[in-house]
């Protein structure tokens, strides 16, 4: 499945690809490594017909490598599933053209650090973070992957039975991830991002259904103490409403009396 280049590879002259001629879409296969579906959109009258076409997935010092065929004849191998890749963080993609005809392999096109699109049903589009099963996580329970191009993604341990139905229904389990996967979104967007949010982004619904919560708006002021007070109101109405600490001292209770 994974195809290695052995040969000698020159990186001279070669056409940038454009993140929109390339679409990536992850998909979820169960309890095991997502596999990828790639949609070429570049124009390839100005690339050779025969040259190679290569997707790699990386993340950290992992890489997998699939070749899908030529320029001419784009082929995707039969399996695409990630299971040579680092997957405890988010996994980039690059796409490289390679000219094989010649004694020297020559790299004439790339496009590198493409974020992939999540597959999603119609109530995942709706939400403001998708959740995923995540292996190789140790002992860690749940963490955050944040792409600025894509809402966050909520990983939670593989080794978690039910993990995403634990969070989904389970008020104990939600009660100890979610305010704090709240407060580290709201963290990551007024810490990372810059100036006003772009109109329709993930950050900008976040921003939104954060000020419907908190007793003001997001504060334009750069002061951080002032940033985070906004923030620990936001989490505080969040879990008022909610009512975890109600939830979580019930569930404690009916433990002790059992």
């Amino acid at each position: 499945r994974e195809m290695q280049m052995s040969r000698r590879i020159n990186h001279t002259g070669r056409k940038k690809i454009r993140h929109s001629e390339v679409e990536i879409r992850l998909q979820e296969q169960g309890s095991g490594p997502p596999s990828f579906e790639v949609d070429f959109r570049m124009n390839r009258k100005e690339l050779p017909p025969d040259a190679d076409l290569y997707v790699e997935a990386y993340h950290r010092n992992t890489l997998q490598r699939f070749g899908f065929g030529t320029v001419g004849a784009p082929l995707p191998p039969l399996d695409t599933m990630l299971d040579q890749v680092d997957l405890s963080g988010p996994v980039l993609f690059r796409v490289k053209v390679v000219d094989s005809s010649q004694q020297i392999s020559r790299l004439i096109a790339l496009a590198d650090r493409l974020a992939p699109r999540y597959e999603e049903t119609e109530e995942q589009r709706s939400s403001l973070m998708i959740i995923r099963r995540m292996p190789e996580m140790g002992n860690l329970v749940w963490k955050l992957s944040f792409n600025e191009l894509h809402k966050p993604v909520l990983c939670i341990n593989s080794s978690v039975p039910d993990g995403i139905g634990q969070l989904q229904h389970n008020p104990f389990f939600q009660s100890l991830v979610l305010p704090s996967a709240f407060r580290e979104v709201l963290m990551y967007i007024l810490w990372n991002q810059e100036g006003e949010q772009d109109e329709g982004s993930w950050q900008e619904q976040w921003i939104t259904f954060a000020n419907r919560l908190a007793p003001e708006e997001c504060p334009a002021d750069p002061d951080p103490d002032i940033r985070h007070q906004w923030i620990d109101d936001s989490v505080r109405a969040f879990s008022e409403k909610h009512h975890f600490c109600e939830h979580l001292i019930r569930r404690m209770e009916d433990h002790n009396c059992g």
